[in-house]
């Protein structure tokens, strides 16, 4: 349990299915920053892996603190431990496919 975060226990999850739903559409968009970069003929850097990353994860990490799936957000270090625990896994994803491009392309 992180501070600022209250997680519920399985009988006060309302939306059981959607928190999966919600889960898989942020990981897609996470693990798509990348490829869209590429595809838009952007050249792809560290920084712009962390704004595009960090944009949805927030963003995200938001939503989860409005509309309830089992986690609450108490407090604003809770959205900051929460958000950026989650950028840092959609930004180290990023990065990995970046370097891994780098290293194709030498």
């Amino acid at each position: 349990m992180s501070p600022g975060i209250e997680i519920g226990t399985y009988d006060q999850v309302t939306n059981i299915g959607a928190d999966i739903l919600f889960s898989l559409i942020v990981g897609f968009l996470n693990a798509s920053v990348f490829p869209f970069l590429f595809i838009l003929e952007l050249r792809p850097t560290v920084l712009k892996l962390a704004l595009g990353t960090g944009l949805i994860s927030f963003s995200a990490f938001g939503v989860i603190s409005v509309i309830s799936f089992g986690v609450k957000v108490i407090a604003p270090s809770g959205f900051f431990i929460g958000g950026g625990l989650v950028w840092l896994v959609a930004w180290l994803a990023n990065y990995l496919e970046l370097r891994q491009d780098r290293d194709l392309n030498k």
